[in-house]
């Protein structure tokens, strides 16, 4: 199978578990992903946010009352908090970013995952959670000048809230960047009205954007940093190949637990080694290294 068809599964069921109101079969389906060395920030974007759409539309159709809704917050919530404890965080950019839900929005979950993601790669997070009265924030915001303001909107009603607030924020005399994400903007009318630098659903378009037009630079790289890259490049070259770990041990001569080590980036790899896996994939030592994807164009 290949990585999406892995991921889907898994976020199917994980969307099981959920519904299911089962924190045990949860647990095991992210302790999974994690064994695999699944990068996190593709566990919180492709199965864990997907699940809890699926969450909310059981929930709209009736299929799951609201008892059952929050047990699968409360779940997620433990599962987010478990991801982000065990990821390697990347190098501090040197910025900050204030996250959170609008005035009158009591849903938050969506906004915490999105800072656990800012977190993750290298961001200062100040996680404010639901509800936060505008005049409270744009005062906090005001003190503490921060790089960036994130409003999470998961409610469509909440949409004119976020717009008066990036209207505000906007007008301060130092103003930060202002960003409106969330599902109740996912109307792109609803978009078109909110006067914030960025207006969008997906949080890693969000980081991009906000690393971009803050011009941070990256730090150098750490040897965990080229471990990392070159463990997902192997991983990715040998399922497009269909291959087993075992299947390219073998051809590499190599033990499988070594290898399979090396793809979750644990492996300080000897350069031999590392040579004989880019032959048996019949690549460059240099692809494997680099952070592009390393399939053929």
């Amino acid at each position: 199978m290949n990585d999406k068809r892995d991921l889907k599964l898994l976020e199917e069921r994980y969307a099981a578990a959920l519904q299911a109101g089962s924190q045990d079969d949860a647990s095991r389906v992210i302790s999974e992903a994690l064994d695999r060395g699944i990068n996190p920030l593709l566990i919180y974007t492709e199965v864990i946010t997907p699940a809890l759409t699926e969450v909310g539309e059981a929930w709209h159709r009736g299929d799951l009352n609201i008892a059952g809704e929050h047990l699968a917050i409360q779940i997620t919530l433990q599962q987010s908090a478990h991801v982000r404890s065990l990821a390697r965080r990347r190098k501090p950019v040197g910025a900050e970013a204030v996250i959170t839900a609008v005035e009158g929005e009591l849903h938050a979950v969506g906004a915490r995952l999105v800072a656990d993601l800012f977190y993750l790669e290298g961001w200062d997070v100040a996680f404010l959670g639901q509800n936060t009265p505008t005049g409270d924030l744009v005062e906090w915001v005001r003190d503490r000048k921060p790089d960036l303001v994130l409003l999470s909107v998961s409610q469509r009603d909440r949409a004119g809230v976020a717009a008066e607030a990036a209207a505000v924020l906007k007008s301060l005399d130092e103003p930060p960047l202002v960003f409106v994400g969330g599902a109740g903007i996912a109307d792109p009318t609803v978009r078109a009205d909110i006067p914030a630098d960025l207006v969008a659903t997906d949080p890693l378009a969000a980081i991009s954007a906000a690393n971009r037009l803050l011009s941070l630079s990256a730090e150098p790289k750490s040897v965990e940093d080229y471990l990392d890259a070159l463990g997902r490049n192997i991983q990715q070259l040998r399922k497009e190949r269909g291959w087993s770990q075992q299947a390219l041990a073998t051809r590499a001569g190599l033990d499988r637990a070594y290898l399979s080590t090396v793809e979750k980036g644990k492996q300080n790899i000897t350069i031999g080694a590392a040579v004989r896996i880019a032959a048996a994939l019949d690549t460059s030592l240099s692809a494997l290294v680099g952070d592009d994807d390393p399939s053929p164009r």
